[in-house]
């Protein structure tokens, strides 16, 4: 594959991505129906289970299609299909949504794993849904209902995919998959991995909430989120440990904990605290085995919903980020009884 259609792939990924972030926050920030007995509060809880939980069936379905692209350009119809049904029942929209979403975190992170460099390309996927996501949502507050030329966004992007149709990476099969010296499947690391992947979700969570009130503090928290997942997927291709997460976070939790009185230490944490989403969609991929659409959705779906749990809960933010830190020394621990996790390709 060379370089230009590499790219070419990269982009129509990460806009996809950016772009279906973008319709979901519009359509949940814009106003609901006064006919409506429910308010927003219900149909972000629905929203999340179809996006976030519902990406494992999404990967289960994906493992068993020999051509995972076709997910994401049914994603990308469902995106338009979502903008037309606000007309109908801004309900409908907000599930047709949801569905869109599982289906393009899913195969979007397992498309971009799959290609050359994969991990960075990893990154570049993952950074773009926050920024879509926060402009979407403040758009569609200050806007109301989402507009009917938001369906060209997905439509141009589906043309695009249907140009590259010939040229999109299959799942490899997973005996040609190399597992690192002595680790397996079920070993305790991967459990602590997920385990930290959930709790930073957590974190992740808190402290985006509590700068909800300043405008300008969210969007320099934002860009530092995007920035921290491009470069957590250089730092797995050149740090590809598992050690490298455990100390990573370790160091985002100094920096989120001195944070909360500075600006540039807080943005330097979330950065660093983000970067362990792409590196640890990578490690479960190449060291674990796990396949690319299952690995996609273990990073970007389950533990965001389990992780998302924090707010109804309404648990502390230093015990959350004390727990974080623990799960990121038990790591280390753990990882220093085996041999470096070397990642195949």
């Amino acid at each position: 594959m060379n370089a230009t259609l590499r790219s070419s792939m990269l982009v129509l990924l990460a806009a996809s991505h950016g772009v279906n972030d973008f319709l979901a926050g519009w359509l949940l920030g814009g106003e609901m129906p006064a006919s409506s007995a429910w308010d927003r509060l219900p149909w972000l809880v629905i929203y999340a289970a179809l996006a976030f939980a519902g990406q494992l069936p999404a990967a289960w379905l994906m493992d068993r299609s020999p051509r995972q692209d076709r997910w994401l350009a049914g994603a990308l119809v469902l995106m338009v299909v979502a903008v037309f049904a606000r007309a109908i029942s801004p309900g409908l929209a907000v599930i047709i949504s949801g569905v869109a979403s599982a289906f393009c975190h899913v195969a979007g992170g397992a498309l971009a794993l799959q290609l050359p460099q994969g991990e960075r390309a990893l990154g570049w996927f993952s950074a773009p849904g926050i920024v879509g996501l926060t402009i979407g949502g403040w758009l569609g507050h200050h806007s109301g209902a989402v507009a009917l030329w938001a369906a060209l966004l997905p439509a141009v992007l589906l043309v695009g995919w249907w140009a590259l149709r010939r040229h999109w990476p299959a799942e490899a099969a997973a005996e040609s998959r190399a597992s690192a010296p002595g680790v397996d499947a079920h070993d305790g690391l991967m459990l602590l991995l997920l385990l930290a992947l959930t709790l930073r979700s957590a974190l992740w969570d808190l402290v985006h909430m509590a700068r909800l009130h300043d405008p300008q503090v969210v969007f320099a928290v934002v860009a530092s989120a995007a920035f921290g997942k491009i470069l957590g997927g250089w730092m797995i291709a050149r740090w590809p440990t598992v050690r490298q997460v455990g100390a990573t976070l370790l160091v985002s939790c100094l920096l989120l904990d001195f944070g909360r009185g500075n600006l540039a230490s807080l943005c330097a944490g979330v950065a660093l605290l983000q970067s362990t989403i792409p590196s640890s969609i990578v490690l479960l991929h190449r060291a674990f085995g796990t396949s690319a659409a299952r690995a996609s959705a273990y990073g970007l779906g389950l533990t965001v919903a389990i992780g998302g749990l924090v707010i109804p809960l309404q648990l502390n933010f230093v015990a959350v980020l004390l727990a974080v830190a623990v799960a990121a020394l038990l790591m280390l621990w753990r990882a220093s009884r085996r041999e470096r996790l070397w990642l195949a390709g």
